[in-house]
């Protein structure tokens, strides 16, 4: 009867890990998400067309990178490396530079591959073109085929099978990790008090949870491994393991893993080490390791996962116990309400800190996918709260079957919230600037301003009219920059030159003129205020307002 118990509890188990899995499906955003860091500016920029070669492509992210795998590659539009010179990254790890030659006239795909500082792989191509313009005719074959070369992942459109793997393999990896971990706790502070038969129930469950991590490592793993190399090949892959401190923890979660099988047998000082080791490897792997101070936010996430664990492996245990031994479940249910009540506390409060941390500005929460996820989760918790608070309520009272109904309803808010961690750790907390491309269309005059790539810090400034060919050129246009935030700071009157332009634009039936400008006059994160003032050769003027935001 025991066996049978177990073969199902195993088969439950599996059922649960590919039902989270496949529930990414439904809770995943329709537009593709986003790994950590970002590219907030190349130089040359995207579809630029430059007079003269560049003497180098700078790429700058929002985030520290890891140091030990990284390229930047620049291709000619016959397919080949115009150098064999290795990029370069800054102190602070947030440019990689490669150097160039004197690139001959011709279109040229540039193409990178980095490592945010958590352990996320980004990588990107674009297009610029050096003393043509990418629309050219005798550029026109080779861009597609440079394009075919390489595509921006950002680019791929909605999510694809490998998308969805990764986040399910994440997902079940959180599962499987907290599950683990918090049942091997409680197997130690109760289940040892239980009666004989209990205690080798649950020992066997240990086994089937330990199977079950160890291959879900590996596919969690599996899934990432080919993004974290890239196109590095074999020297990539050594790289990753010798270079980074993101190889070196993947290896060391493996190898926890596999001492699982040696360590929960031994002792509970050697279990309790093992518990702490897991989490502590599975902090290098996420958000805490790109922020600082490193050691606070390693320590917060640490005690996060900690309080996770408790919370869930209680939990697992209690819906186990129900089904095989009902008498432990009256033992163990007053002292899991305690204990879960002081987790959320913990996961209230290291949450807390954890995001003030993240975020320079709380209201950056209601700007990106993660902080609306981390609403959700917020939201689930309070529901959590009050599910205990019941709990604790028909405990006193002795209703044991309506306890029954709570514990399951319990489990199933932990499971979405599961399920939204394994989603939300994947996404970068910090909003992206991203290039502003405005464009207001009129009877008489049309106008677009650029600005790349908007964020705080030099910027380069375009702004191009089209009036009706018999007005001939604007008498004035002006570019003014305010910051609402700062009322008593003057605005900055961004000086505009006119400039060539071989971009190719609709032209409306109309004549465009072009201006341009480069400097700092965006200089803070926050809101700005944008207007442009264009006068036409009669004197009347047409001002456009606008506001962005710089993250």
């Amino acid at each position: 009867m025991n066996v049978s118990r177990l073969h199902r509890t195993r088969a439950r188990i599996w059922v649960y890990v590919w039902m989270i899995a496949l529930m990414v499906f439904w809770m995943l955003p329709a537009d593709r998400v986003h790994a950590h860091a970002s590219l907030v500016q190349a130089v040359p920029e995207a579809g630029s067309e430059l007079e003269r070669s560049p003497e180098a492509v700078t790429l700058t992210f929002n985030e520290r990178l890891e140091e030990g795998l990284y390229y930047v590659r620049v291709y000619d539009k016959d397919k080949h490396k115009v150098t064999d010179k290795v990029a370069v990254m800054n102190e602070s790890r947030t440019a990689v530079i490669l150097d160039l030659p004197e690139l001959a006239r011709g279109t040229y795909l540039a193409t990178y591959h980095v490592i945010s500082a958590d352990g996320h792989p980004i990588q990107g191509s674009y297009l610029f073109a050096v003393g043509q313009s990418l629309d050219a005719p005798s550029a026109a074959s080779s861009n597609e085929s440079m394009e075919h070369m390489h595509r921006h992942a950002s680019d791929l459109g909605g999510l694809g099978t490998k998308d969805v793997l990764q986040f399910a393999a994440r997902i079940a990896f959180y599962v499987s990790m907290l599950t683990l971990t918090g049942w091997v706790l409680w197997q130690r502070w109760f289940g040892l008090g239980q009666p004989e038969q209990t205690q080798s129930l649950l020992r066997k469950v240990t086994g089937v949870l330990q199977q079950a991590y160890t291959v879900v490592y590996i596919l969690f793993m599996g899934a990432h491994l080919g993004d974290l190399v890239g196109d590095g090949g074999t020297e990539g892959l050594i790289s990753l393991f010798t270079k980074t401190t993101i190889g070196p923890a993947w290896l060391a979660g493996l190898l926890l893993a596999l001492l699982s099988f040696v360590c929960l047998q031994r002792g509970p000082w050697l279990a309790y080490g093992w518990v702490a080791a897991v989490w502590f490897s599975k902090s290098l792997l996420g958000h805490a390791s790109a922020f600082q101070p490193k050691s606070q936010t390693l320590l917060l996430d640490w005690l996060h996962l900690g309080a996770s664990a408790v919370w869930v492996g209680g939990l697992v245990m209690l819906l186990y116990l129900w089904r095989v031994h009902q008498e432990g479940v009256r033992k163990l249910l007053p002292v899991f309400s305690t204990a879960a009540l002081l987790s959320i506390i913990v996961l209230a409060v290291t949450g807390t800190l954890s995001t003030l941390i993240f975020l320079p500005d709380i209201e950056y929460v209601l700007e990106t996918a993660w902080g609306r996820w981390l609403i959700a989760k917020t939201g689930l918790v309070l529901l959590v709260i009050l599910t205990a608070a019941v709990i604790r309520y028909t405990l006193k009272r002795k209703k044991e079957r309506a306890l029954g109904a709570l514990i399951r309803v319990d489990a199933a808010l932990m499971t979405c919230i599961l399920v939204i961690v394994g989603i939300f750790t994947y996404l970068t907390p910090m909003p992206a600037n991203t290039p502003l491309q405005w464009h207001v269309m009129g009877q008489k005059i049309h106008m677009t301003t650029q600005i790349t790539p908007n964020a705080p810090g030099v910027n380069r400034f375009t702004v191009k009219v089209w009036l009706l060919e018999q007005l001939g050129p604007p008498k004035q246009v002006i570019l003014k920059l305010q910051s609402p935030d700062m009322p008593d700071i003057a605005p900055f009157e961004v000086p505009l030159v006119p400039a060539e332009d071989a971009s190719v634009d609709e032209d409306y039936g109309m004549k465009r003129y072009t201006y341009k400008a480069q400097g700092p006059y965006l200089p803070y994160a926050g809101r700005w205020n944008i207007e442009v003032r264009v006068m036409d050769s009669n004197d009347d003027e047409t001002v456009y307002p606008n506001e962005i935001r710089l993250y």
